[in-house]
């Protein structure tokens, strides 16, 4: 009798502590199976360059000069010199430039095949109107259009609108949709890109870009959009 109930004791020992074994492995068992299905951490991706929203100076100044060499330089008496936007609507960002002629280059500016597009989108291009020309005295705007990511800054960006009587003060990019809103449904152009606002003979307006020109936009005055304009500068745009 006693042998048997020490075996019994020996039994309940060992079940015992075979149970309490069992017990201290389980968090183990569940703490290896959760690092084993935690997911893998993701790549992240890579974000596509794009240009700077604030022009530096520097870079400008090598814009302008890619363009027209020595001819013309920024105009600093005016602030701001340029301003950046979309303005041809091509997704591609470009720069407008308030520039002077280079006294001893007016020449230059005036060749008969210019590397840019001489326009005057506050006057009023007729058959009869003598080939536009720039004066000594002139202040000028130069739209230059950029090329794929880089926009104005890529070395191959060179399509340029250079505008006459068009550099006034407050000068600054807005988005078309912007420009619409604000019109309260008054009769606007159609605007395919941003455009440039500014104060031009004491009349606040936009320059946009339309039928391969640039054309002004006097909210107060607006009637119709001006029709395809013709003469200097017609054969010598660049196609980016």
């Amino acid at each position: 009798m006693r042998r048997s109930f020490v075996q019994f004791i020996g039994f309940t020992t060992a079940v015992l502590f075979l149970a309490a074994c069992s017990s201290s492995k389980a968090p183990l068992t569940e703490q290896a199976a959760t690092t084993q299905t935690a997911p893998a951490e993701q790549p992240q991706p890579q974000q596509t360059k794009q240009p700077s929203a604030l022009p530096e100076l520097k870079a400008v100044e090598t814009a302008v000069k890619r363009v027209f060499k020595d001819a013309a330089v920024i105009d600093a008496s005016h602030q701001p010199a340029f301003v950046a936007g979309d303005f041809n609507g091509d997704q591609s960002q470009d720069i407008a430039v308030v520039l002077k002629p280079s006294a001893e280059r007016i020449a230059d500016l005036n060749e008969e095949y210019p590397g840019w597009i001489l326009r005057n989108p506050l006057g009023r291009s007729e058959p009869a109107t003598p080939r536009l020309k720039v004066a000594a005295n002139d202040v000028l705007l130069a739209v230059i259009h950029g090329y794929g990511p880089e926009g104005w800054r890529d070395p191959q960006a060179t399509q340029t609108y250079l505008l006459k009587n068009s550099a006034g003060s407050e000068m600054q990019p807005r988005s078309a949709k912007d420009v619409v809103t604000e019109s309260n449904g008054q009769k606007s152009p159609q605007l395919q890109g941003d455009v440039i606002a500014q104060v031009i003979q004491n009349q606040h307006g936009y320059l946009y870009f339309s039928m391969s020109t640039y054309n002004w936009y006097d909210p107060k005055s607006f009637t119709t959009a001006p029709g395809p304009r013709r003469g200097h500068g017609a054969g010598a745009r660049r196609t980016n």
